[in-house]
């Protein structure tokens, strides 16, 4: 193979990672995969596109010898490395830091990454999806650099899982046999000058977010997006917050209320309209329809698609409707286990902190909080993992729908952990706490109970909205930093006193001292987790409702929240360059089903907000008989309230100009334009070259060579009249 790279520090030392015989049907001629700089070309990762971690068990089981096993991994791997080498890929296997693992590092040819990128484009065109062109000298002249980071492992990624039908190797995580996961690795170098950028940035820019597109793809960046832009729509509520805190500070103010409520109602509105005109911006407007299957989903039959043509599973609707109907009683209990295991824990924290005055008591002061560090991060990974079981049961055919599903799953969990028991405060205990002391007297319980107020409400809101957020903020970023530095010492010492160990030798099949350190680098990046979206995504929705719903009855939620968004811009970055792993880049035009759910927690605050307003108001006699329907009655004009703001904000949004819609008006007729200048300089041609054929032929010629109108019809003239003459 010739490598046309060697100019690039440090190629030299990787070429035999990828020798011309790994794939035979595609000759390489190319440059591996660059940084996406302009004007710089660099060579990443010594031209690793991607890392297949397939990990096998190193003892078998009961009912398998040791044979079998050895048989079944070779068998399972040789497919795996057969698909990738029919898809066109270049694949080097090396051993893992431990025992029972291999990598497969996988390395796309340029001429297989242009070939993927047409199809795409094509496949773009016929969505609506914006392109540049589609003919086929534009993109074979494109050069490697001419890709982003982002945009070459999102087609190596492509290939890697798309059907073999489709010219891919069909390879998928936890289907395919032994393959754990398909994972890139990270750009070191890009990730450094990243969080040396924005730790000395106050503000975000829109060039900022471009480079996180270039590099981790639209879905990682609309994440940043929304964070940047949630953080910038806090500055308003946190100054009217800073004011109504100095002015109501043990009441609630009702015009801060409606205020809230209708900066909920704009930013919801607002970002719809970001989100779009970054869709257009970033080229993936429409992206979301083209929607692959997913590899979980095998039907009960082949079918021919009648739009395309193409065989598809097919799973009858009404299995699929049951399926789905037959799971909200299992996410129902779910979500009814967790909130018994909430209200329990906090329900005794009342008890403990707010009635009890018996022996023990100090030490009981701290049992709720236990109970509730042990119970529910555990009843929420449990209701996590079940749910996932059932969205996987529930044959959804495309990743969109698996997770939009599987958002609201999660959604209902986080929301009964970071509200139930801020419900109960507001509408149970605070107006029939009292009630409870007589039954304190009957059962012979001492206690110190008194009177409560919206102070307790505001209390609880303080710690989820402060502690809370520092907790999770330690949870995420400190505890990770601490764990990669006492965990290896804690194997080291557990090896050397059980005289065991799973580490497999790093130099084998390692050439050369450069590779060996490179090898180091990958093994350091399969140890960490895969980076979820969804908890970042929950983190700042379930925020948000605490600003929508709640700040009411704390004013300074809104200026807290916006600080730690601060902080958890940087430390995300963080997070995803040193903690977990590098996502894959995917396309997104927006956050998803995620701002669904925030449009539920904008109305939710019309309840939370009239409620709260009317049942702490100092006039308001929380146990007289007509509170509930007074209350319901707020509750009301809120909600009308609500819409009439809504429908006012839509219906102004809707007249003023969109860029977002100049710029699909403005592409859709260039597009008119470019095919109809096509159109008619083909007909030209065609015309062109059909007079050339038939000047050929001699009585076409003496027939149509007098063309003149007048001539003919002086001609006919007369004709007609010498054959009057005749009559």
């Amino acid at each position: 193979m010739t490598d046309q790279t060697s100019s690039a520090e440090g190629t030299e030392a990787f070429a035999h990672l990828f020798p011309s015989m790994a794939v035979t049907k595609t000759p390489i001629t190319e440059t591996p995969p660059l940084a996406e700089k302009k004007g710089q070309v660099r060579l990443t990762n010594a031209g690793v596109d991607y890392v297949i971690v397939f990990r096998f068990p190193v003892s078998p089981p009961k009912t398998m010898t040791r044979s079998q096993l050895e048989m079944n991994v070779t068998e399972a791997l040789t497919s795996t490395v057969n698909k990738v080498s029919r898809a066109g890929l270049l694949f080097q296997i090396r051993p893992g830091s431990q025992n029972g693992t291999l990598l497969v590092l996988v390395r796309c040819p340029s001429k297989r990454l242009r070939r993927e990128c047409k199809t795409e484009r094509v496949r773009d065109f016929l969505l609506g999806v914006r392109v540049d062109d589609i003919h086929e000298e534009a993109v074979a002249s494109r050069s490697v650099d001419d890709f982003t980071d982002a945009e070459r492992l999102r087609l190596v990624h492509d290939i890697l899982t798309s059907a073999e039908k489709d010219g891919g190797a069909d390879i998928s995580p936890n289907v395919d046999k032994y393959v754990e996961s398909i994972m890139p690795l990270h750009d070191d170098q890009f990730d450094h000058e990243w969080i040396q950028t924005w730790s000395r940035k106050w503000l975000i820019g829109k060039d900022d977010l471009t480079k996180i597109r270039d590099h981790f793809g639209e879905k990682i960046a609309f994440y940043f997006a929304f964070l940047q832009n949630y953080f910038l729509w806090l500055s308003v509520p946190s100054v009217l917050g800073v004011l109504v805190h100095l002015t109501h500070s043990n009441t609630l103010s009702i015009s801060y209320s409606m205020a809230m409520l209708i900066w909920a109602v704009l930013f919801t509105e607002m970002w719809k309209r970001k989100q779009q005109e970054l869709a257009i911006s970033w080229g993936v407007r429409n992206c979301s329809k083209y929607e692959r299957r997913r590899a979980d989903f095998k039907g009960d039959k082949t079918v021919r698609d009648e739009v395309t043509g193409e065989e598809m599973p097919f799973c009858p609707a009404w299995k699929i409707f049951l399926r789905r109907a037959l799971s909200v009683p299992g996410v129902a209990v779910g979500a009814v286990l967790l909130s018994v295991i909430v209200g329990f824990v906090f329900i005794l924290q009342l008890f403990l902190h707010e009635y009890y005055d018996g022996p023990f008591r100090q030490i009981l002061h701290y049992a709720p909080t236990i109970g509730y560090a042990l119970l529910v991060p555990t009843m929420s990974t449990l209701y996590s993992n079940w749910v996932r079981v059932l969205n996987n049961w529930e044959m959804h055919k495309t990743e969109t729908s698996w997770d939009r599903a599987y958002t609201q799953k999660i959604f209902i969990a986080n929301f009964l952990v970071g509200y139930l028991s801020l419900f109960i405060t507001g509408w149970i205990y605070i107006p029939f706490g009292d009630h409870v002391l007589p039954y304190l007297v009957d059962f012979n319980i001492s206690h110190s109970h008194q009177k409560v107020d919206f102070q307790r409400l505001r209390s609880q809101l303080v710690y989820f909205v402060v502690t809370g957020q520092l907790i999770g903020f330690a949870t995420e970023m400190l505890l990770p930093y601490v764990l990669a530095r006492v965990m290896p010492e804690a194997k080291k010492i557990t090896d050397k006193v059980t005289g065991t160990s799973e580490v497999a030798p790093v130099d084998i099949g390692v050439t050369s001292e450069i590779e060996a350190k490179f090898m180091k680098k990958i093994h350091r990046e399969v140890a960490l987790e895969e980076y979820n979206i969804y908890t970042d995504y929950v983190e700042m929705v379930i925020q948000f409702g605490y600003v929508s719903m709640f700040s009411t009855v704390w004013p300074l939620t809104s200026i807290c929240c916006m600080l730690n968004n601060w902080v958890e811009l940087r430390g995300d970055a963080v997070k995803i360059c040193k903690y977990t792993r590098r996502p894959a880049p995917l396309r997104a035009e927006g956050v998803g089903p995620w701002i669904g759910s925030m449009e539920t927690l904008v109305w939710l605050s019309s309840i939370t907000m009239a409620s709260f307003a009317y049942l702490f108001h100092p006039s308001t006699d929380i146990h007289s008989p007509y509170t509930p329907i007074f209350t319901l009655l707020a509750i009301l004009l809120s909600e009308h309230f609500y819409v009439a703001v809504r429908l006012a904000v839509r219906s102004a949004l809707g007249m003023l100009p969109s860029w977002s819609d100049l710029m699909v008006r403005k592409e859709d007729y260039k597009l008119k334009k470019v095919w109809l200048e096509r159109l008619v300089r083909n007909k030209e041609e065609y015309d062109m070259k059909i007079e050339e054929f038939y000047s050929g032929d001699s009585l076409y010629g003496s027939l149509w060579s007098g063309t003149n109108n007048e001539v003919q019809l002086d001609g006919a003239s007369r004709w007609v009249e010498a054959s009057l003459k005749t009559n």
